[in-house]
């Protein structure tokens, strides 16, 4: 099988996020989702995921309770649209979930833009 890293026509950004102590995700999950839905339809969230504690495995039955943070492929013009993007997430804009002295928002290249998980 033969393979070739691909010629991007768009930006990509690579977003870490870890939680506040405490974090409030049941509170604002409902309304997170919802919002990400047209970012994820619009194309700007191509991939996007929890983090989890090292000693967790994302085939744990209790996975989705332990998560510690957040990650994300966005798609963007410029790394400010990306921050902004971010910043009108509603786990950014409660203060209640995401840390904002944590989050990051990097370059990326994306060897594998069709990547496909099960």
């Amino acid at each position: 099988m033969s393979w070739s890293l691909p010629a991007l026509k768009h930006n990509y950004f690579l977003v870490h996020i870890v939680d506040v102590p405490n974090a409030q995700r049941a509170k604002h999950l409902d309304v997170h989702l919802a919002h990400n839905a047209s970012v994820i339809q619009d194309g700007a969230i191509k991939l996007a995921g929890g983090l989890l504690p090292q000693t967790s495995k994302t085939t744990d039955p209790d996975a989705l309770q332990r998560l510690v943070g957040s990650w994300m492929i966005v798609r963007a013009e410029s790394i400010e649209h990306a921050w902004e993007i971010v910043k009108e997430d509603p786990f950014y804009t409660s203060g209640e979930v995401w840390d904002r002295e944590k989050v990051t928002v990097t370059p990326a290249y994306v060897a594998t833009p069709d990547a496909k998980f099960d």
